[in-house]
């Protein structure tokens, strides 16, 4: 669902669904809903009110800055569910359209830390997914199914941003991890492309999380957008972030030679340097975290993770 990108351009959006959104307090805790993961490793928590998703156009031109028709009124009702059953995910943000994807409803909130701006963004996917749907109307080659679920897919994260180009509507992430392409491999029509970005994830959670800590899919610091950014189910703002930050960029060049050399190990020298100089403190949120796998009513696999 993610993005790839080193800016969003947040100036088309809507008075009337941000009003919706800034009706609550953007302060309130993360850790209302346990925080689940379907087979595929994609983020998801359950719901007791069902919501209801209207047709949406399959197609939609990335020239086009306009929403297509209807699709204002189904963000509004969107933004009004998110605000009266997981106020925690989307309350004081700003809604902004992207025309790339309109299925993802984006949106986001700018804060500050230790004077610092970061950049608060999830994004709502309103895929269709039939065994975990009650389809109320077929969709066809034009339009999306209309369907109601409880399973609310999302991606929320905490980026940092680059302060003096964060304005004018467009937010600017502050990209220091400059690449992630390891290489190559197979032959032929075969050849598939290796990026670096698990390892970077499982380098960075494994530093901050209490040894042994079981956390697959769950990896609370990661590297999306080419930065240093965290999921923020969970946190109230990017405070543990921001301190992540200051401890991890420093050594940046050597973490990235050393995993373009070899896959992640918590034996590397380097990993179990930097673990035993990292403060505790910037594990203690994650100090009762738990992951547990299992099967769901269509037995497929399924992960539970606590906080």
């Amino acid at each position: 669902m993610s993005r790839n990108t080193s800016k969003i351009d947040v100036t088309r959006t809507d008075d009337s669904i941000n009003r919706i959104l800034r009706a609550g307090s953007p302060e309130a805790p993360s850790l209302s809903h346990t925080c689940h993961f379907n087979q595929n490793e994609d983020q998801f928590i359950i719901l007791g009110v069902p919501l209801e998703v209207p047709h949406l156009p399959v197609h939609h031109s990335i020239e086009n800055r306009e929403p297509p028709p209807g699709y204002l009124e189904m963000v509004a009702s969107l933004s009004s569910y998110l605000m009266q059953n997981c106020p925690e995910l989307a309350s004081g943000t700003t809604w902004y359209f992207d025309p790339v994807s309109i299925h993802t409803p984006s949106f986001y909130r700018v804060v500050r830390a230790d004077g610092r701006l970061y950049l608060y963004h999830l994004l709502v996917d309103l895929a269709c997914r039939p065994l975990e749907s009650e389809i109320i109307e077929q969709g066809t080659n034009s339009v999306t199914h209309a369907y109601r679920t409880r399973h609310l897919y999302f991606e929320s994260d905490f980026y940092p941003l680059a302060e003096a180009e964060s304005s004018g509507g467009k937010m600017i992430f502050d990209q220091t991890i400059p690449f992630t392409w390891k290489g190559e491999s197979g032959e032929g029509y075969m050849i598939h492309g290796i990026w670096m970005d698990a390892d970077i994830n499982k380098f960075f959670s494994k530093l901050v999380l209490p040894r042994g800590k079981r956390n697959h899919p769950f990896y609370p610091v990661t590297c999306k957008q080419h930065c240093v950014s965290m999921n923020a189910f969970g946190q109230t703002g990017p405070e543990l972030l921001h301190a992540i930050r200051l401890f991890l960029e420093p050594a940046m060049g050597e973490i990235l030679a050393d995993l373009q050399r070899a896959p992640f190990s918590e034996q590397m020298p380097l990993f179990r340097k930097l673990k035993e100089q990292i403060p505790p403190e910037l594990g203690a949120s994650w100090a009762n975290l738990s992951v547990h796998a299992g099967l769901n009513d269509h037995d497929q696999k399924e992960y539970i993770v606590e906080f």
